[in-house]
């Protein structure tokens, strides 16, 4: 579920070729651990995630966001102190703004936990609080007769030099070529106000999707966005995303890897560790 979060949890995502997951390492001392620069990632041969080679693409309307709820706060906190910089209370004012994106993730974090729970077929109920954004979820798989296949699990391709975590990859009724993959975003809603995917969304399905069924069968695949309201308890939006739709944004994806690639000036498919090793 792809949630902004804290600060400290910012750094890009690695996993290395067995699908381990390496977003932090270890500090020199031994005591605590840091966020894996791609210095890191050079050293150990890692791939980046999903939502690393996605984030090359400029995303206006979530810098807008961050603008405005920056210039908020900077009128409701108290203005510099003494003589204190500009640039610490510019800090102050971006430290609470955000602080809901922190309560948020905490939030997104409860509900992710709490699917992933019944998905993996836990006898234990969601608790109360959670009630609320889970039921609705459930209730449309039911519908649907989805059957989740695989649950949180950590998708590589070597080929591209990739990988990532999906939510659930699933199938419905038993037949043949009933296909598909789930991704569940929480996401602020207001009353009547129409909710969208964006293009970033389709995207990271499509390398989800191709990763694991194979590029030549996407035409076949079900791919949807489930967004969870945090606002709105019990609203649930699901966008399935056009087939084609999901072939063009695998082609265009692909070609964001070789521009990550070039921007970084690190290659890492195994075929060109190899090479460079030799």
């Amino acid at each position: 579920m792809a949630i902004i979060t804290r600060p400290a949890l910012n750094g890009s995502h690695w996993y290395s070729l067995d699908g381990k997951p390496c977003h932090t390492i270890r500090t020199k001392d031994g005591k605590s651990e840091r966020n894996t620069t791609l210095r890191d990632a050079r050293t150990l041969n890692l791939l980046p995630s999903v939502t690393t080679i996605i984030g090359i693409l400029d995303k206006p309307q979530l810098t807008k966001w961050k603008m405005r709820e920056v210039a908020k706060a900077a009128i409701a906190i108290p203005g510099p102190q003494g003589e204190e910089p500009v640039e610490r209370f510019a800090d102050r004012a971006i430290e609470a703004a955000m602080s809901q994106v922190s309560d948020a993730a905490d939030l997104g974090t409860k509900i992710h936990n709490a699917i992933e729970n019944l998905m993996r077929g836990s006898a234990e109920e969601p608790s109360a609080e959670m009630q609320p954004y889970v039921k609705p979820v459930l209730d449309w798989m039911r519908k649907v007769g989805v059957k989740v296949t695989h649950s949180e699990i950590v998708l590589v391709n070597a080929v591209h030099g990739f990988a990532g975590r999906v939510d659930a990859l699933f199938t419905w009724d038993d037949g043949f070529g009933k296909m598909g993959i789930l991704d569940f975003k929480t996401k602020k809603t207001k009353p009547d106000e129409k909710v969208e995917a964006y293009d970033e969304h389709v995207l990271q399905l499509a390398a989800y999707a191709a990763t694991h069924y194979g590029a030549e069968h996407l035409q076949h695949v079900v791919a949807a966005n489930l967004f969870i309201s945090s606002t709105e308890p019990g609203r649930l939006e699901v966008v399935k995303h056009d087939k084609a739709r999901l072939v063009e944004a695998y082609e265009a994806f692909t070609q964001m890897c070789a521009i990550w690639r070039f921007r970084k000036g690190y290659d890492p498919r195994p075929d060109a560790q190899m090479k460079e090793a030799a």
